[in-house]
């Protein structure tokens, strides 16, 4: 529901009161690096470069810009004016063929893993060129591309593992870097949602999580991977994309 995974969050927490911990007191270093689980000086110094673009000791001077990640706060609003459409549907076992990586919030698209594997930017109307489809062999490759765990919330430093790819049925082919992954039999919550994805995704498992999982009769199965499934075509208001969540009765 926050949008990253508990470990970034401590972490972010750690770092954020280890800064007023720095300024308000004459502590060692090493021991606020100690105290906020840090092993050694160094770790803790990169990792709080990496949240605070500055050094611990510079963190003591005044005039130095910080960050802080503010606690987590549960807020009450309304929810479910909007209807989500969805089905139940049992798949047996199945491969998907494509590559492995990380998405990150900040990712460009060319040097992301969707523009590596789509091998080019959108066209600026929304269709993709299917550049690695098209270099390997057309019959490797059916339509729709599927997305393996990029929403399950299981980041660490801001990066998820992910795989991107299609169904395949046959020999693995030659082709560098190309990872197979292998879906389990499972019993699926398919979620149909409309228009153009961007940020979209990650709202709509939100949704999901917040919303459809409280008031059905189902739990999330942890131990299959969410997918999240875009078949081909104009990317438009009309364009619809899916999220099949593995779920279990209660």
């Amino acid at each position: 529901m926050a949008g990253m995974s508990i470990s970034e969050y401590i972490r972010r927490r750690r770092l954020s009161q280890a800064v007023f911990d720095i300024q308000s007191s004459n502590e060692n270093i090493i021991d606020v690096a100690l105290k906020y689980g840090y092993e050694s000086p160094t770790t803790f110094t990169r990792a709080f470069k990496e949240l605070h673009g500055t050094t611990p000791v510079s963190a003591r001077k005044t005039s130095v810009s910080l960050k802080t990640c503010p606690p987590i706060s549960f807020v009450l609003t309304i929810k479910g004016v909007d209807e989500m459409e969805f089905k139940i549907e049992k798949m047996g076992s199945f491969q998907i063929m494509g590559l492995a990586g990380y998405t990150c919030e900040d990712d460009v698209w060319e040097d992301s893993l969707w523009g590596q594997f789509l091998g080019e930017k959108t066209d600026g109307k929304g269709s993709f060129d299917h550049a690695l489809w098209n270099k390997s062999n057309p019959n490797y490759y059916t339509a729709p591309f599927w997305q393996i765990g990029a929403y399950d919330f299981n980041s660490v430093d801001g990066k998820t593992p992910t795989v991107i790819g299609a169904e395949y049925k046959g020999a693995k082919p030659d082709i560098e870097n190309i990872t197979i992954k292998t879906i389990p039999e499972a019993t699926w919550a398919v979620f149909t949602f409309k228009g153009d994805t961007g940020s979209k995704v990650s709202e709509a498992v939100t949704r999901i999580v917040t919303e459809w999982f409280p008031q059905s009769q189902y739990v999330r199965d942890e131990n299959v991977p969410m997918l999240d499934s875009f078949p081909g075509g104009q990317i438009d208001e009309n364009y619809s994309w899916y999220i099949w969540m593995p779920v279990l009765k209660k």
